[in-house]
């Protein structure tokens, strides 16, 4: 049985294809059961019951010409108040930029608004994912993630962050790197997923491409400055308090959360000494992606190990954002042609699939940290791969 799974046995097509296929199926089972219009996940003015209910509210404020509100805590949480539980909120922490994206969906109704974001992120995460292997099993592994399942039961954008994520990879593996900056500059309407990105870029002279993204994020502000006001970007200014406040009392829970930061707090540890093992292990990871793109590494490996430490270079994730996994793991199978290069590897690969969504409910109950075990997994796995022998970057023999 061990030999089993240490020599990748069963990672074999016809038997992860039919996985991932009954995966997904039992995923839409779910989502059709809660989100459907007489669903315990929808209001009874068919509105969802989840992350969602921000996004839609925040681009409804749009439509109304008061985008401000979405970042005055008091005025919205009264805006959601006739559709949560009293004392619920769902804060906006998104900066003016995703507000654009946002301002179409306030124009429907909540539901459509819902299925229609959701969709077109795991359409464009699966485009992604399929360019990386080069065929259309790319979609289904997207698809079956748990923490894609994860992504859109809450109605957040994570898919859409691995998408611009993954895209803005596959335009640099093809040189294209004016069409990377675009996409990577776009991605900081959630700028934590992309902290590394730049010394990254930096490290392997990719100069275009860094250039681009920095004139894509000053431009993509310039733009949401004209539209909404400056008077949003004051808002948004003046709420970063509260959003150092939410991070540091653990808003969101810290058992949900997948940063080193956080698990450190569910330990025991106080803000100050927390933070300073998150800038230790941001430094680790920085040092790490520095070494790994300044050589001549294959660029899937690079790519795999800038996606997967990119979780320990911030201190705010939550498991939804793990969903960009699938991008790392498309880039491990493409640098290895899907052979396995030493025992366990696609073993742990599976391991950390599982854990992507899994963590959170493991850590409310035992209140072990688990969130960062699933893309220090990948990161293992990424960096098993690359050859320390002189220099690091010798290409991956199969």
């Amino acid at each position: 049985m061990a030999a089993y799974f240490a020599d990748g046995y069963w990672a074999t097509r016809d038997r992860l294809i039919p996985a991932g296929l009954m995966a997904v199926t039992a995923y839409c089972a779910v989502l059709i059961y809660f989100f459907s219009p007489a669903g315990p996940a929808v209001t009874a003015t068919g509105v969802p019951i989840n992350d969602f209910l921000c996004f839609w509210l925040a681009g409804s404020e749009v439509v109304r010409g008061t985008p401000q509100v979405a970042y005055d805590n008091e005025a919205f949480l009264a805006l959601q108040a006739p559709y949560l539980e009293p004392g619920a909120f769902y804060p906006f922490f998104y900066p003016p930029t995703f507000l654009l994206i946002l301002a179409p969906l306030g124009t429907m109704a909540a539901i459509p608004a819902y299925v229609m974001s959701q969709v077109v992120s795991l359409a464009f995460a699966g485009a992604v994912c399929a360019r990386i292997l080069r065929n259309w099993t790319g979609v289904l592994l997207i698809a079956a993630m748990p923490a894609t399942f994860n992504a859109v039961f809450h109605g957040q954008n994570a898919l859409l962050c691995a998408a611009l994520l993954g895209a803005g990879l596959v335009a640099l593996s093809e040189r294209r790197e004016v069409l990377a900056g675009l996409f990577i500059g776009l991605l900081t309407i959630k700028p934590q997923m992309g902290v590394l990105l730049p010394f990254a870029f930096l490290a392997a002279g990719y100069y275009r491409a860094f250039s681009s993204a920095a004139v894509t994020a000053i431009a993509v502000a310039a733009l949401s400055w004209i539209v909404l006001g400056s008077g949003t970007w004051q808002a948004f200014l003046e709420q970063a308090a509260f959003t150092g406040q939410a991070t540091d009392q653990g808003m969101a829970g810290f058992y949900k959360m997948a940063s080193v930061y956080a698990s450190v707090r569910l330990i025991g540890l106080d803000a100050l000494p927390a933070y300073a093992v998150q800038g230790a292990a941001s430094l680790a990871a920085l040092w790490v992606v520095w070494k790994v793109w300044g050589s001549d590494e294959a660029f899937g490996l690079k790519a795999a190990v800038l996606v997967s430490a990119g979780f320990f270079a911030t201190p705010y994730v939550l498991p939804y954002d793990l969903a960009a996994l699938a991008v790392a793991i498309a880039f491990l199978v493409q640098a290895t042609n899907g052979k396995q290069a030493f025992p366990y590897m696609w073993t742990l690969v599976a391991l950390a699939v599982l854990l992507s969504a899994s963590s959170r409910y493991i850590g409310a109950v035992s209140g072990v940290p688990l969130g960062l075990v699933a893309p220090a997994i990948i990161l293992f796995v990424s960096m098993r791969l690359v050859s320390f022998s002189g220099r690091i970057g010798k290409e991956v023999q199969s």
